[in-house]
């Protein structure tokens, strides 16, 4: 079941509705073929939730940079079904990377943060199984409208005229306007986490869509400027993981503010010290993502890229 980022069918000067074709092709049916497992195999691996992520991005991405090769009708009702998808399989992604951050500080916890982080693995787990519900709920109600999508889409691209647009066309206008607004994303005030999330919204967009165009370029582009992109969506992504955590245990606190119960009581020290570790990592990721930020500017790795997508 290959879920490979490249596509190395793609051509820079194949017309655009074959290269859409391709695309969609390979990113679409993906989803619905690992949809089964992160539903009904979960318990076994969560890493069958976490691929149905990816693959539903990637499927989100295929669409959003081939939305004028389909009928808006047919282009919005794949859309829906399947964000309805990609967002219960978030959901439920984000509680296994908690439960396994809480695992993790678990085994090297003092004995006061243990009954705090045990009172979190509880909810958190309930948490995760009423996500598994939504997945459920998200399966029966879209794998066979989706299936029916993924069809209609093929279908039509395969009776598509082909035009005179081609994926070099498409890759040298989306690319600089991607860049642009990554750039512009950037000048906010990076102390607010809203500033850090769009930034990374952008740089989602921009990676996705490097993958799908790379064939479009030379090895660099690959080689410098995709690499780099992704080492800024990880750093980004750390900061997500601890700004989601820390606004989660912020909320619970207040939930049980005020409670005299023992229990409660005994699990502040653990919840307390869980939600300073996550604030200081934030604060370190966004250092890391200015960092970042400098040394792409510095280096002229953003000029360099710009210059490359005019000239390509």
């Amino acid at each position: 079941m290959a879920d490979d980022k490249w596509i190395a069918e793609l051509r820079a000067e194949m017309p655009l509705v074959e290269a859409a074709r391709i695309a969609l092709k390979r990113r679409l049916p993906i989803v619905r073929e690992r949809l089964p497992a992160a539903v009904f195999q979960s318990a076994e691996d969560v890493e069958h939730v976490h691929q149905l992520r990816v693959s539903t991005r990637r499927a989100a991405a295929a669409l959003r940079i081939f939305t004028d090769c389909l009928p808006a009708r047919l282009h919005k009702r794949t859309r829906q079904s399947l964000r309805r998808i990609r967002r219960s399989a978030g959901e439920a992604r984000d509680w296994d990377v908690f439960l396994e951050m809480i695992e993790g500080r678990m085994s090297r916890a003092a004995n006061t943060h243990r009954p705090g982080l045990i009172f979190l693995a509880g909810v958190a787990q309930s948490r995760r199984l009423a996500a598994q519900e939504h997945l459920v709920a998200a399966h029966a109600d879209e794998a066979g409208p989706f299936a029916g999508w993924i069809d209609e889409v093929l279908q039509t691209l395969i009776q598509a005229k082909l035009g005179d647009s081609t994926l070099r066309s498409l890759a040298q206008s989306m690319l600089p306007t991607l860049l642009r607004e990554l750039h512009a994303a950037t000048q906010d005030d990076l102390r607010e986490y809203e500033s850090l999330h769009q930034i990374r919204i952008m740089g989602k967009q921009l990676r996705y869509a490097m993958e799908l165009l790379a064939n479009c370029f030379p090895p660099e582009f690959r080689e410098v400027h995709y690499a780099a992109v992704v080492e800024m969506q990880e750093i980004l992504g750390l900061a997500n993981d601890s700004w989601t955590a820390w606004k989660w245990l912020d909320d619970l606190r207040r939930q049980m503010a005020g409670r005299e119960r023992r229990y409660w009581k005994s699990c502040t020290t653990g919840i307390d010290a869980l939600s300073r570790f996550h604030e200081q990592r934030l604060l370190t990721q966004r250092r890391k993502f200015e960092t970042w930020w400098r040394a792409w500017q510095k280096t002229g790795a953003e000029e360099a890229f710009a210059e490359m997508l005019r000239t390509a």
